[in-house]
């Protein structure tokens, strides 16, 4: 897949990378031909819902600051393929439940050559209660469910002092509201919440910052499946 020059990436990535960034999107297209990883739609589609956004996180010092993330229900591998390529000296996990997903993301990344990605086959809140707990600097996730939910899975896996970036949709009412005391039971505090543009008709995109403040409650996160039938309430 050819990158228009209409994108913003030939001013801000080096023409490898950018390559490199096609040949993902080829990987992409071709393999969501056997297995629904993405919603179908046209090359053009496909750079911007999911390049782009994924790549909007380059704005954000938390993410291009970062050495050490995870990239929690990582699915097709977004935004965590894009981002291990545009930030190379990043150490990126990608885990998902689904094992076929896994298997395209590991064959995406031995093709394309990336060493700093590693895949795992698992739930969030198995891994969230295993050796991967408290152990990066930054936690991302990108339209993981509903905020309580998103934030139980990822939250966990942020040590003291890390981030949690979750790319999502459209605000509702009340949402900052349950998100701050969600947070704050799971030792996080919600730095601010950004509208982002990553393309021209691009509508109601958000990214939610929290920053981890303490260790999670060992509470958390609780058993598969606990997370959707009794979400935090944040009271």
């Amino acid at each position: 897949m050819i990158l228009p020059d209409k994108t913003s990436l030939r001013k801000i990535l080096p023409r490898p990378q950018i390559s490199l960034l096609a040949r993902f999107l080829d990987l992409l297209a071709e393999e969501n031909k056997k297995m629904n990883l993405i919603a179908a739609g046209t090359s053009e589609q496909m750079i911007e819902t999911h390049l782009l956004d994924s790549l909007s996180l380059l704005d954000f010092e938390e993410v291009s600051g970062s050495r050490h993330a995870i990239d929690v229900g990582s699915g097709a591998g977004l935004p965590g393929i894009p981002l291990a390529i545009a930030l190379p000296s990043l150490k990126l996990t990608l885990i998902d439940s689904n094992a076929k997903k896994c298997g395209f993301i590991s064959r995406a990344t031995g093709i394309l050559g990336l060493s700093n990605v590693e895949v795992f086959w698992a739930r969030s809140e198995t891994a969230g209660r295993s050796g991967f707990r408290d152990n990066y600097d930054l936690a991302l996730a990108r339209a993981l469910g509903p905020l309580p939910l998103a934030l139980e899975y990822v939250l966990p896996f942020v040590k003291p002092d890390g981030h949690c970036v979750l790319q999502r949709g459209r605000r509702q009412v009340g949402d900052t509201d349950v998100a701050a005391k969600v947070a704050c039971r799971l030792s996080g505090e919600l730095d601010r919440v950004t509208l982002v543009k990553p393309y021209p008709s691009a509508r109601n995109l958000h990214v939610w910052v929290f920053t981890k403040v303490g260790k999670t409650p060992t509470a958390f996160p609780r058993r598969p499946g606990q997370a959707k039938k009794r979400p935090l309430a944040g009271s």
